[in-house]
């Protein structure tokens, strides 16, 4: 059997079936990030992410851009689990052909973004390789941490932005769809410099708000199912949370824009679940702190079931999205 007939998800499960486990933990293995409690200094959070150019890298993306989203793939898992960044490395497997300017816009585009988010690149290591690859490893600390695993039915779920960009903009670069040149740029943009929802995920987690998180940047659908499955409960989303530009580029395109939303992926927007007597108070201090938090739904007892109804409409949100080795 071939890893390409498993999929990402079953290259995990057959890793975590070999490994023995830490007990002094403070996530469940397979979250976005790896939590230790440190005697009187907290809890460190470790999260490594790896950018491949030919499966990670959208066409005309340049070198300041990759090395900039190199970096907050690793922030925005940090973010999900509510740590403020203290530093990051990175190993850079490069192509003995690759241009100095490039190498220097990659640097760049790592530093802009440490400076963006308030840490430093703190090393790391570089080889030869045939294709591009930088291996980024963040370090946080954090208060207090939040995993997939504690949603309660009646909790509020919720979203730090709205999607269906980065869908648009695949059917854009990879199918030739068009649309203004306005829309165009906007829906672009999300791919070539997407943000880390730092503020939201640290707030979310010191004012303990917070019961459930995850980064949604494998998609929405796949999000939602994971939060689902780990805290054994159901979902239920009540409002389709799309952008201006995707539900325009949907009606041109004659494009469902169902789709758009929960099955694109590379959004880095963070999934999230509230006490239903919390959410005022989330509300309230997110607007304060200057991020953004969305209601689009609720936990429910349908354990497993993740479904999208608007009036008399049900739909079965599927476990779908981005997934390597398929």
């Amino acid at each position: 059997m071939k890893i390409s007939e498993i999929g990402e998800w079953g290259i995990i499960k057959e890793i975590f079936d070999i490994i023995s486990r830490e007990e002094n933990v403070k996530l469940p293995y397979g979250d976005d990030a790896v939590a230790i409690k440190l005697p009187n200094t907290g809890i460190l959070v470790i999260n490594t992410d790896m950018l491949v150019y030919e499966t990670d890298v959208p066409p005309n993306m340049s070198s300041e851009q990759i090395g900039r989203k190199a970096v907050v793939m690793c922030i925005s898992d940090l973010a999900a689990k509510g740590a403020r960044p203290l530093g990051f490395l990175a190993t850079l497997g490069l192509k003995r052909n690759m241009e100095v300017e490039e190498l220097r816009g990659l640097i760049w585009g790592m530093e802009k973004a440490s400076r963006e988010y308030g840490f430093h690149i703190l090393g790391g290591d570089t080889n030869e390789a045939c294709d591009l690859i930088i291996a980024g490893t963040a370090l946080g600390v954090a208060r207090r941490v939040i995993s997939r695993h504690n949603a309660e039915v009646g909790d509020i779920v919720a979203v730090t932005g709205l999607f269906g960009n980065t869908a648009a903009g695949f059917k854009i670069l990879f199918e030739g769809l068009e649309t203004s040149k306005k829309i165009k740029d906007k829906i672009l943009k999300s791919i070539y410099e997407p943000k880390a929802h730092m503020i939201e995920g640290v707030t979310l987690a010191e004012k303990e708000l917070a019961t459930a998180a995850i980064d949604s940047s494998d998609g929405l659908a796949i999000s939602l199912h994971e939060i689902a499955e780990k805290s054994n409960v159901g979902l239920e989303i009540y409002r389709l949370p799309i952008t201006e530009e995707a539900k325009k580029f949907s009606v041109m395109n004659n494009l469902d824009p169902f789709e758009l939303v929960f099955y694109g992926g590379e959004e880095y927007n963070l999934v999230v679940t509230i006490k239903r007597e919390k959410i005022k108070e989330a509300l309230r201090t997110m607007k304060e702190k200057g991020g953004k938090l969305i209601p689009i739904g609720r936990v429910t007892r349908e354990k497993g079931k993740v479904t999208y109804r608007k009036g008399g409409e049900e739909r079965i949100i599927e476990k779908k999205g981005w997934e390597h080795f398929r």
